[in-house]
């Protein structure tokens, strides 16, 4: 802590913020050890480190020691959002993919809503007009989008910065009608979060706040990384739907 208070007094001096920067690097390699992603040849995991390591700059320079916010915890979700950022600039997902990913989501708004429930995997499949085996892939697929609670809230168009990690862990919002707004989404987000089937909901708790990688997740419940991959997507579609209502 010593280290942060020099820094935030001498905020110009490249030698503490180089010292920061190397202390937390660590941060940069485990974020993308965990990214639910599978990259193109085109796309180096160095990039990867590369953009983090942006973010992690960012989070060095901006990081309040007011707040009483671990730095871990504030630069991890910088890092995980830098990123992304890049990826999405980059575009690298093909409109294909896109569009099944936006049908998947849409059917399932629209099962949920005729049966009251979350549909099954074989409903969603009749309902696509598609195999069970076509969904599965259509949901590993979907997982490459980036869609997490990393991703903002708003759609292109809104100018929102904010994501739903950021709901969950901005406890400290300066403003009251955004700390408002922010209070109302987190109670959706966690309403959403427990209308999910058991596993998913496991799945979500051991992801995003035990920090354990879907390889060790797929350990705990019992499957392979790659179905864990696809429940982690299939997860976040149904809490993207209610969160869109």
């Amino acid at each position: 802590m010593q280290l942060w208070h020099q820094y935030k007094n001498s905020p110009d001096s490249p030698q503490l913020r180089e010292k920061l920067i190397l202390k937390y690097l660590h941060l940069v390699r485990y974020v993308v050890s965990r990214l639910p992603i599978t990259l193109p040849v085109s796309i180096a995991q160095e990039d990867l480190v590369s953009y983090g390591t942006m973010g992690l700059m960012e989070a060095v320079e901006r990081y309040d020691l007011s707040r009483g916010l671990k730095f871990e915890t504030y630069a991890v979700t910088r890092i995980r959002g830098a990123i992304i950022d890049q990826l999405r600039f980059q575009d690298w997902v093909p409109r294909g993919v896109r569009k099944r990913a936006k049908d998947l989501q849409e059917a399932m708004a629209r099962l949920e809503e005729k049966l009251g429930r979350n549909p099954t995997e074989d409903e969603l499949a009749e309902e696509l007009g598609v195999t069970k085996h076509k969904l599965k892939m259509i949901l590993s697929e979907s997982n490459n989008l980036l869609i997490s609670l990393d991703e903002s809230r708003g759609d292109d168009s809104s100018g929102s910065t904010a994501s739903l990690m950021d709901l969950v862990e901005d406890k400290n919002s300066p403003d009251p009608q955004a700390e408002l707004e922010s209070g109302e989404l987190r109670r959706r987000l966690a309403e959403a979060i427990g209308k999910l089937p058991e596993r998913e909901k496991l799945l979500i708790a051991l992801y995003y706040h035990e920090n354990m990688t879907l390889k060790e997740i797929g350990e705990v419940i019992s499957v392979s990384e790659s179905r864990v991959c696809q429940l982690h997507a299939q997860a976040i579609l149904r809490l993207r739907g209610a969160l869109s209502q």
